[in-house]
């Protein structure tokens, strides 16, 4: 069964992306079918949470497609990712030079890694985000800023050695620059993802199903907001271990909490 539907997705998004849409309709896609969200630089802890935030805002001017926050035991990886288009060029039309297109996308991911490079501005940042930085004994361990751009097509460079290696040169430990044909190979390998929204002091959390249980005992329930099906769920209980928390002196089930104290999102 979920062979059928990952070639399913695959047909779809391959058909998609052989089509001239917007951005956004590329974007859509990829938010319903989490599993084409990239995994570069992705950490043994997995993907935090299993949250990727949409359209988050950081500085004055900038806003990441996805954004995601990846652990180890000693550090973390925040990794930030630009969508472009299948349509966006590499290379100019019979020619190594490079396109407009891709000379603005890889310029607008090199301004973010350099305003990042502040001290100010990046601890500015990971504040921003402190709620879903945790656990608390971690706020001060270190944080990578990584950036995987996503645009063209595989076609453009694949037969053309010097195209290759000029598109590599502008690669580095914490920039990845992919195709959209690679999205399409990591359906079978992606475990699937909850896409989320920071709205004033809330994190809205999509869909009916929340996918890492332990978001509930980890952060300030109250600071969520869930579909009804998922607070529903959390009524329920977890009736697993790994989930208690301490309250008033006893250990209880963390989700019949959160069922208390989480928001119902429109």
């Amino acid at each position: 069964m979920q062979s059928y539907e990952n070639e399913k997705i695959r047909s779809e998004f391959t058909n998609l992306i052989d089509s001239n849409q917007r951005e956004q309709v590329y974007q859509d896609f990829m938010e319903r079918h989490t599993g084409l969200i990239p995994r570069n630089f992705v950490l043994n802890h997995g993907v935090h949470f299993r949250i990727v935030l949409r359209k988050l805002s950081f500085g004055s001017d900038y806003k990441s497609d996805f954004f995601f926050l990846t652990k180890s035991s000693i550090d973390w990886s925040a990794v930030f990712i630009e969508i472009e288009k299948p349509q966006s060029k590499f290379f100019r039309d019979k020619s190594n030079e490079l396109h407009s297109d891709f000379q603005k996308a890889i310029h607008q991911i090199k301004t973010w890694q350099s305003w990042l490079s502040d001290s100010g501005n990046a601890a500015g940042f990971l504040s921003s985000i402190s709620d879903i930085r945790v656990p608390r004994q971690m706020a001060n361990h270190p944080t990578d800023f990584k950036f995987i751009l996503v645009h063209g097509r595989r076609s453009e460079i694949e037969n053309n050695d010097q195209r290759k290696q000029l598109i590599k040169s502008y690669q580095s430990e914490n920039i990845k620059i992919i195709s959209f044909d690679s999205l399409i190979e990591g359906i079978p390998l992606n475990y699937p993802l909850n896409i989320a929204v920071r709205k004033n002091e809330f994190l809205d959390i999509f869909g009916d199903t929340v996918h890492d249980g332990s978001i509930f005992s980890a952060i300030d329930p109250s600071k969520l907001r869930v579909s009804s099906a998922v607070q529903k769920r959390l009524e329920e209980g977890s009736k697993s271990p790994q989930h208690l928390v301490e309250c008033n002196g006893e250990y209880v089930d963390a989700w019949i909490l959160a069922a208390q104290k989480v928001r119902i999102h429109n």
